[in-house]
């Protein structure tokens, strides 16, 4: 009787491609089921006003994955405006200053819970600008208006021909109250909070007013030094992936940000020394209610590894922060 050794080589190697086969289909249908589905928010959805009145550029549902297509500061037109000496207050600037892309109405939340949202990337786009808005005077006969522009490439800037690190944080991101406010101010609900701590892998948890959170943001920079001393830091569109979740464990009277390493309270007033007061006291409060600290505890460790931080000077609401390292919480919540 003939052996069918060969026959049966072929099937067993046949069997083996079917199976790798298989496997790679598999994987495949298993990498996009584990691909979240983004939903993207155009730029062509903007709002110069933090209203309650504002149309949802979008309905989703809490935990959606979203990415904002942001305009920079000036919506694009920063160099005409510089060129042509046309000022902040003309009129034919209006409604081109700080747009926010949005709102997004959120599923399920409500007034009184916090609306979380988790920065998973922030991609600047090619072309940036810092236009200073006061004249500068750093040597007795030099004295000009100054607008710089830079290149954007992956992890650097270009200005000037040199290369420079950037810092890509999102400037402004609120949700909507009651009281009328532009995309310029920041109040209870966020706004031009122009801090550096709103950066990739931050959660920024902001307190929510009204039915399904309105979420607005925009006013990106590749790079802005704490306080924004100029008026602007690197002004530029970028889109921002972020995830949205509602949370209604938790209770905050103003934005809070919390990342890896830190967390920090944020809070506005047009007095500083008020806006600091409120950063320290929700810091204390956030401490107490969600930490377990005593009152003590917690007044120790703000006073031992609290650091108070401006985070814009410029506008008439002044913002400052308290960030405290999360290792030293720790320390405190030891037997």
């Amino acid at each position: 009787m003939k052996s069918n050794t060969s026959g049966c080589r072929y099937g067993l190697k046949f069997g083996k491609k079917i199976i790798l086969l298989f496997a790679f289909s598999l994987s495949l249908v298993l990498l996009a089921h584990s691909q979240p589905n983004v939903i993207k928010i155009s730029k062509k959805n903007f709002i110069n006003n933090m209203s309650i009145h504002n149309k949802p550029a979008a309905v989703v549902k809490d935990g959606s994955r979203l990415l904002f297509d942001c305009e920079d500061a000036l919506s694009g037109k920063s160099k005409y405006y510089f060129e042509n000496n046309i000022s902040w207050n003309d009129p034919r600037r209006h409604g081109t200053d700080n747009p926010h892309t949005g709102p997004v109405f959120i599923e399920g939340a409500q007034p009184g819970d916090v609306l979380e949202v988790e920065i998973h990337d922030i991609r600047l786009g090619r072309f940036g600008f810092m236009q200073n808005m006061d004249k500068n005077k750093f040597v007795d006969d030099e004295q000009e208006l100054a607008y710089l522009e830079v290149e954007a490439i992956e992890d650097y800037m270009v200005y000037n021909g040199k290369r420079m690190p950037v810092y890509p944080m999102v400037g402004g991101i609120g949700t909507a109250g009651f009281k009328e406010m532009t995309t310029g101010e920041v109040w209870e609900n966020g706004g031009n909070i122009d801090s550096r701590l709103i950066k990739k892998d931050s959660k920024v948890l902001l307190p929510v007013f009204v039915e399904g959170a309105l979420l607005s943001m925009g006013d990106v920079h590749a790079a802005m030094g704490d306080g924004e001393v100029f008026g602007k830091g690197v002004e530029i569109p970028a889109e921002v992936e972020v995830t949205v979740r509602v949370r209604k464990d938790l209770s905050l009277k103003r934005p809070m940000v919390i990342n890896p390493d830190m967390i920090a309270t944020i809070a506005a007033d047009p007095d500083v020394n008020k806006a600091k007061e409120l950063a320290i006291m929700d810091m204390g409060h956030f401490l107490v209610k969600y930490h377990g600290l005593s009152s003590i505890d917690a007044s120790a460790l703000i006073g031992f590894y609290g650091h108070l931080r401006i985070g814009q000077i410029v506008n008439p609401q002044k913002t400052l922060k308290i960030e405290i390292d999360k290792k030293y919480i720790d320390y405190f919540k030891q037997n």
